[in-house]
């Protein structure tokens, strides 16, 4: 495993360095990031060698410009059939087909980007520990473009760094996941998230003031970030539903559980030695509830890593090197599969309008199993 971590964080500084293109989202939006700090002046941080009240990063993904991307077929219909038979001298299946394949060729704006009831639905995402929220940015700017607004958060000295404005880091102290301290200051962190999209005009842009949906909102998280959002549903109302993306549960919601929608969604080795936390909750959340497994996943499957591998052009060995590490599923499969059930999920638990994805097996995502 640390071979395949240095193998992988070599790769992506090299990639860095030769300035490689990241695929933009898909969705009908386009997407704004505003990276802000966040000051809590009724906090003092915890973790602070100098007893500094808490201050965290955020980043608000925003969807402007929401209209529809226009295509066109990839090939003209007799070229589509030249083509087919080309295929076929190359001895390729009789099903491998070039039609159907469309190409983007503009975009249709519309002028009223507000959704149609004049609220847009919000999503808060907490990261894994020692995890950056950058690492998430990519589904989180696809999750964005559907529509929605997303606000992730860095929980300082739980992740390795958090970069300021002003230039200053906070690295990370090895705070440990079953520390009370961590995981209750993680929580603080995300209610005063929300809290601050109320009023921080330094958050969400001008244009948006009041037409965020804030008394409830989904909250998702990838590992501690998962364990993270049960917390805080169990502190926090307004929290209406929650997603953890394979991360083991801590703290008193093991115990008392939760009464709204909590929905676990873990790798293909889902019963992970020495994680019992999700059926000790099982029989405790009295709401909606799921249990679902991604196939050829790992832990780090759950994050931009995988799209990350597949874009920056690194030798197939290489790519091959990583799978331990981020699976085998490739990066855009990935991001498309996370997004849509982020949208899902978000969208039931804020609406109440539910998804056929949430209720069985899809033959458009046949790699999600439903455990329970």
């Amino acid at each position: 495993m640390l071979l395949s971590v240095i193998v992988l964080f070599t790769a992506l500084a090299r990639a860095a360095q030769a300035g490689t293109h990241l695929p933009g989202p898909s969705g009908p939006c386009r997407v704004q990031a505003t990276h802000v700090k966040l000051l809590d002046s009724s906090r003092v941080d915890p973790f602070s060698p100098t007893h500094d009240k808490r201050e965290i990063m955020a980043t608000s993904y925003v969807p402007i410009n929401c209209g529809h991307t226009k295509f066109e077929s990839y090939l003209t219909p007799h070229t589509e059939a030249v083509t087919d038979q080309l295929f076929r001298s190359y001895g390729m299946p009789n099903w491998t087909t070039i039609k159907g394949f469309q190409i983007e060729s503009g975009f249709d704006s519309n002028s009223g980007t507000t959704p149609s009831d004049g609220k847009y639905p919000v999503v808060i995402f907490s990261p894994g520990l020692t995890g950056s929220r950058l690492y998430y940015s990519l589904i989180l700017e696809s999750v964005a473009s559907t529509g929605m607004v997303v606000v992730s958060v860095d929980h300082p000295y739980d992740a390795s760094s958090v970069d300021f404005p002003d230039g200053s880091v906070i690295y990370g102290t090895n705070l440990s996941a079953a520390d009370p301290v961590a995981l209750n200051t993680r929580v603080q962190d995300v209610i005063f998230t929300l809290d601050q999209l109320h009023d921080n005009p330094h958050l969400i842009p001008s244009s948006l003031t009041g037409t965020l949906e804030l008394d409830k909102v989904a909250i998702v998280g990838h590992s501690f970030g998962g364990a993270t959002a049960a917390a805080a549903m169990l502190n926090e109302t307004r929290f209406a539903g929650g997603l953890n993306f394979d991360g083991a549960l801590w703290g008193p919601v093991l115990e008392e559980g939760l009464d709204r929608p909590f929905i676990n969604f873990g790798q293909a080795n889902i019963t992970r030695q020495g994680n019992d936390s999700w059926e000790k909750i099982w029989p405790r959340l009295r709401g909606f509830k799921r249990l679902l497994q991604l196939s050829e996943s790992v832990h780090f499957t759950f994050t931009d890593f995988p799209l990350i591998r597949d874009a920056s052009g690194w030798p197939v060995e290489v790519k091959q090197g990583t799978s331990e590490l981020l699976g085998s599923l490739s990066g855009l499969r990935v991001r498309a599969i996370l997004t849509e059930y982020i949208v899902a999920s978000a969208t039931f638990f804020i609406t109440g309008e539910r998804s056929k994805l949430l209720d069985r097996p899809s033959s458009d995502y046949p790699e999600v199993r439903y455990v329970a």
